[in-house]
């Protein structure tokens, strides 16, 4: 059996109070009947009753209370936990205690992996190239994609599809050019209408600013179109070099989080994932005209938020995202279009 991580798992290190994000914001999280029943049994009554008076039921299952601005009623204004705070990490639930590391065994072998809502992790994935290594009792080495079973024969799969996606794609004239452009921009808004309707059913998760506003207005077509070129040229290696290792950590990471899904939902899904954080890139650029890194590290957060945290929010962008392309082809034709061929030949070595 082997033990497999991230590379970035042996290097991580909580912001705690200090971090710009927090992992106690929009989702519900769950309580497991254990720590609820250490809950029940503490002795400083003062705590039990806070954290009682904020923990919700929902069928079998306890969650704490989200404030309006879809934050744990347990987290203070310093952005620490109340219960940390006055305990100790034991007591923490379960959610709480392992974020934002995943773990999970795949055909015998034990990967440990980390969620991107972590800003760490997010800004691992935007600045650094993924890496792995291997743990065999006490002997700790680096080691490449192709050697991880499963995982290799995944990736693969998902670079392939981008590549055929590519070589199937003859060099357009301009009004071709023209026309897929387009084809993109009517996707892009499908997905944001599909995705403020997701939202509008989970108040726990709040608006990011400008995430969609470039689409609320009224603009010719010639101007969306102009300023589609404009941001692509304006972005295109940030969104090459986030897309090599976003796409590489998910593959991993996929299989931790639902370990139900086949690998072709997986596929769709993480090619979904990446569409989103273009959406965000191209409206956050054009409406607060940044691109600099701590805001590009809050989109990879809030994408990874909506799209993994909470399972209903889960199945429901997967069900946006199979409604609006159909075909996973036609999703991989459009980010092949935006990484470029030698995106591909690149992720390949």
């Amino acid at each position: 059996m082997g033990y497999y991580y991230l590379g970035l798992y042996k290097d991580f290190s909580c912001m705690a109070g200090d971090c710009p994000s927090t992992c106690c914001a929009g989702w519900r999280i769950r309580i497991d009947q254990e720590t609820m029943e250490r809950f029940q049994a503490l002795p400083d009554h003062k705590l039990r009753d806070d954290i009682l008076q904020h923990v919700r039921k929902k069928g079998q299952d306890c969650y704490f209370a989200n404030r309006s601005d879809g934050s744990c009623a347990m987290l203070d204004p310093d952005g620490l936990c109340r219960i940390q705070r006055n305990t100790e990490e034991q007591m923490l639930c379960v959610t709480c205690r392992k974020f934002p590391r995943l773990a999970g065994r795949v055909n015998g072998d034990l990967w440990m992996s980390m969620a991107a809502s972590c800003p760490v992790v997010a800004k691992y994935l935007l600045q650094q190239s993924v890496s792995f290594y291997r743990t065999d009792g006490h002997v700790t080495g680096d080691v490449s994609r192709q050697e991880i079973p499963k995982f290799s024969g995944e990736y693969g799969s998902l670079i392939r599809l981008l590549k055929e996606a590519s070589a199937d794609e003859q060099i357009p004239d301009m009004r071709e050019q023209i026309r897929k452009m387009w084809n993109r921009y009517c996707k892009m808004y499908d997905i944001v209408n599909g995705c403020l309707e997701i939202m509008a059913s989970s108040p726990e998760l709040n608006y990011l600013d400008g995430s969609f506003d470039y689409f609320e207005g009224e603009r010719e077509t010639s101007k969306i179109l102009q300023e589609m070129m404009d941001f692509e040229e304006r972005n295109r290696e940030l969104i090459r070099r986030f897309a090599a290792n976003y796409l590489c950590y998910r593959v991993y990471s996929c299989r931790l989080e639902y370990p139900e899904s086949s690998d072709a939902e997986n596929q769709f899904r993480i090619l979904g994932e990446f569409f989103l954080f273009m959406i965000l890139r191209f409206s956050r650029d054009l409406v607060l005209g940044r691109s600099d890194d701590d805001i590009v590290i809050a989109e990879i957060n809030w994408m990874y938020r909506f799209c993994v945290h909470g399972r209903k929010r889960y199945v429901k962008f997967g069900k946006l995202v199979r409604e609006t392309f159909k075909k996973t082809e036609y999703l991989a034709e459009i980010i092949s279009s935006i990484t470029g061929s030698d995106f591909q030949d690149a992720v390949s070595e």
